[in-house]
């Protein structure tokens, strides 16, 4: 026998048998026994922490764990850590966080053993909710859907069966095209804020068009030279104009126009228009007269002041520092028709006493009456000074003979203060040639 591994074996198996006995008592043969010393490991974890549940407005929240555990908080891919208080609580502070957000709470004693994980998610606070949304009227003739609510904001919207996201404009509106409902449909629609927190869902239906249209409108009067009538009326409808015993028709666009195209008509023909929508609603007529060929080259204002377009605004007032042009005080007539000279000038007034119109070599001269001249001094220092006369049938003959779109006309006011010379623009030549037509001349 090996006596060395023998005794091997024997040393293993007395230690084995009595491991917590002292080498150095055995070996000088004391009787005296000595308690053994066990020494105690925590291997028990804590229990799993209880943690407030947070809002999307809460800045905090509240752990509630062992005292003295480190509370390991996991948020947004990070890992903080807070020391549970002897009350047992601990706070971690923190930016508002989206709906939605999980956050992870354990905890960890002092000899590193981890409890579960606790997981909360970020709710939304009732009272912190974006404004209820507002859905319009929507009937069964309807393609269009708006909805309005916090500008720039995220909205759902449901639509029967289908579910659309988008956003508010910056006026807090949202417009969707769609087809025509039928009568009953559901549509819902929520807001979400930036931090996905959700409005309170508004819920409406789709209800009978039982509302007739609005009488249309016209973009220009009808005259004895058009060929359409074009206008504005609900989208979608039908417009209608009965001419006599004929009636014509025509769609109304997506965006509210439309144009019906008719045989030219004599001046004065009546023309009756109305709208039917797809509800079969008609509408109120809107009655018309067929005008002049030239109607819409003229402002009527107020007082029946009719005045060319090319060479007045739509406030009657001139486009241009030197003016000389035709205008009507009524109805477009020869006996309602009068001259306008009109002068503004930074320099003063000129006190004006003569005028003179000149094509080429021809010319033709105006004394004016001082005493029926307007004079008118404006807030920046400027003067306006201006002259309204019935022209004679001699200086109407010049005009209607020399007046022409391709000759240079040149027009030359003299008074005690000095003279100041125009050539009249193409704008004028046109109001003076279309305003003789117009006037029966």
């Amino acid at each position: 026998m090996n006596h060395s591994s023998y005794l091997k074996l024997f040393l293993a198996g007395s230690l084995i048998v009595s491991p917590l006995l002292p080498l150095h008592a055995q070996a000088e043969g004391s009787t005296t026994e000595e308690p053994p010393v066990v020494e105690t490991v925590d291997v028990t974890a804590p229990l799993a922490p209880v943690v407030s549940t947070p809002l999307h407005t809460s800045k905090s929240i509240v752990i509630e764990g062992e005292a003295g555990t480190t509370a390991l908080i996991g948020i947004n891919s990070k890992v903080y850590t807070r020391v549970v208080t002897e009350a047992g609580t601990a706070q971690f502070n923190m930016s508002p966080q989206s709906v939605g957000k999980v956050i992870s709470v354990s905890l960890r004693d002092a000899a590193g053993n981890v409890s579960e994980t606790t997981q909360v998610v970020v709710a939304v606070d009732p009272t912190a909710r974006p404004a209820t949304p507002k859905i319009g009227t929507v009937n069964s003739t309807a393609r269009q859907i708006v909805v309005t609510g916090t500008p720039g904001a995220k909205l759902t919207l449901q639509v029967g069966n289908a579910t659309y996201t988008a956003r508010y404009d910056a006026k807090g509106v949202y417009r969707r095209t769609t087809a025509v409902l039928p009568i009953g449909t559901v549509i819902r629609a929520t807001t979400v804020d930036a931090k996905g927190a959700t409005s309170l869902t508004r819920s409406t239906k789709v209800i009978k068009d039982g509302r007739a249209p609005m009488r249309p409108r016209v973009t220009q009067s009808v005259t004895t030279t058009a060929t359409a009538i074009t206008g504005t009326a609900e989208a979608y409808a039908t417009v209608y104009a009965k001419i006599g015993t004929k009636t014509y028709k025509a769609p109304v666009t997506s965006t509210g126009k439309f144009a019906i195209k008719i045989p030219k008509q004599k001046l004065g023909q009546p023309i009756e228009l109305y709208v039917v929508d797809g509800a079969g609603n008609k509408g109120g007529a809107l009655k018309l007269g067929v005008q002049h060929a030239l109607y819409n080259k003229f402002y009527r204002l107020p007082g029946q002041i009719t005045l060319h377009k090319e060479v007045f605004d739509s406030e009657g007032d001139v486009r241009y520092a030197e003016t000389f042009a035709p205008v009507f005080f009524g109805k477009p007539s020869k006996a309602n028709m009068a001259f306008l000279v009109d002068i503004e000038s930074d320099e003063g007034y000129l006190d004006m006493d003569t005028l003179r119109i000149q094509v080429g070599s021809k010319s033709y001269k105006v004394n004016i009456d001082p005493e029926e001249v307007e004079y008118m001094e404006y807030e920046d220092g400027s003067v306006g000074e201006w002259y309204i006369f019935e022209p004679d049938a001699k200086l109407i003959q010049f005009i209607k003979t020399n007046v022409r779109p391709q000759n240079r006309i040149i027009v030359t006011v003299e008074g005690s203060e000095g003279v100041v010379k125009w050539p009249l623009y193409a704008g004028e030549k046109r109001a003076f040639i279309e305003s003789l037509s117009y006037a029966g001349y």
